[in-house]
């Protein structure tokens, strides 16, 4: 389940489209986020002899990334959405989101197109992080990919129990978010499938999440586990193993000012084949991992702020390979400095440590990473 919590220092997007859609009758409603931030980061990067650059010293780049949502409503019960992402990492534009939403009755929701899935604690969109730098364990890759498929959602009213299913291209190869073939290392026929269920404790104290994704089969796991043989199926011309994910988290408000969240995924690939059918030797991996956050809103102060303490691990048992451990930890400040909720002035440093990185025995790499966010939203 991607949480879209409100930031004590910074209030969603989303928030600012709700009234327009509420309103009686056909109509269209905007909404989006302009996300800028400067970071300062080290790591042990050796240096190029055939090069002239220096790549053991810092780095110190700037980034700018932006989304422009457009939201109708049909009838009542009716609405459509489309996510535009500008993300400088990529020279195209990004559709992460286009999908309609039909309320079959107070109940039960179908919907179907394209949607960002419903793995995972962490948000995908900045508005609903808790930190300003991309997270250790996911979005993109750990948590899996956009989707492509059709979903049914169950909110009974008056229910602590609320949940969704989602039948998909898949979850794992990101070319199944596109229009187009499945990938050759897939069967034109496998499918990824999905379960979300939400508990929402008493007194609004917070919700427990478990969730489950299953790849009848993935060709685009070895970058996600560091599994080579996983990688070379184009060339074996064969078919890969499926993916299984389980996960649990849960997101608890103790007092007021405090929330606390905490996350547990567990990850199993099957083992691939070849052309000629038989099993790739060692293709098989599992990936286990997790977090621990706190945030705190300091009551008093004379602008919004918060600090978040934020813990990451991750471990991969990966056969064609040595393991790998991650280990990543930040603190962050969040503010409003303008006591506007659109706007957020974020600070963050953090630290990680990446034992026999991607599979490779002794390419150890920790470092540091500092950073200042401006994030604006309407």
């Amino acid at each position: 389940m991607n949480l879209r919590h409100l930031v004590p220092a910074l209030a969603l997007a989303a928030v600012t489209a709700a009234p327009a859609l509420a309103a009686d009758g056909p109509s269209v409603s905007f909404a989006g986020w302009v996300d800028t931030i400067l970071a300062i980061s080290d790591d042990d990067s050796d240096d190029d002899a055939t090069t002239g650059k220096d790549e053991e010293s810092a780095t110190v780049r700037f980034t700018s990334d932006a989304s422009l949502k457009a939201m109708w409503k049909v009838t009542d019960a009716l609405s459509a959405k489309v996510n535009l992402w500008f993300d400088s990492e990529f020279a195209d534009l990004q559709m992460r989101e286009a999908y309609f939403a039909w309320s079959v009755n107070d109940t039960v929701t179908w919907s179907m197109g394209k949607y960002i899935d419903h793995v995972g604690w962490i948000s995908a969109e900045p508005t609903g992080l808790y930190s300003v730098n991309a997270s250790l364990i996911g979005y993109t890759a750990a948590y899996g990919n956009d989707v492509l498929g059709t979903s049914i959602a169950v909110a009974p009213k008056d229910s602590p129990l609320s949940g969704s299913f989602h039948i998909v291209n898949g979850y794992y190869t990101g070319t199944d978010a596109f229009n187009g073939s499945p990938s050759n290392e897939r069967e034109n026929t496998d499918l990824g499938f999905g379960l979300d269920v939400i508990f929402a404790l008493p007194d609004d104290m917070g919700s427990i999440n478990v969730e489950l994704a299953y790849d009848m089969s993935s060709g685009a796991t070895g970058d996600y586990l560091g599994n080579a043989p996983v990688d070379v199926l184009g060339l074996l011309g064969g078919i890969g193993g499926d993916v299984l994910l389980v996960g649990a988290n849960a997101t608890i408000t103790p007092s007021k000012p405090l929330m606390l969240a905490g996350e547990v995924m567990f990850w199993t690939i099957g083992e691939a084949e070849d052309a000629t059918g038989a099993t790739v030797t060692d293709s098989d991996a599992t990936r286990l991992q997790g977090l621990l956050l706190a945030n705190y809103a300091i009551e008093g102060a004379s602008i919004p702020m918060s600090v978040t303490g934020l813990v990451q691990y991750i471990t991969i048992d990966n056969n064609a390979a040595e393991d790998e451990t991650r280990i990543g930890g930040a603190v962050a400040l969040l503010t409003n400095p303008l006591s506007s909720s659109n706007f957020g002035l974020n600070f963050e440093v953090g630290l990680f440590d990446i034992a026999d990185e991607e599979g490779v025995a002794g390419a150890d790499n920790n470092g540091f990473v500092l950073s200042m966010e401006g994030l604006v939203t309407f």
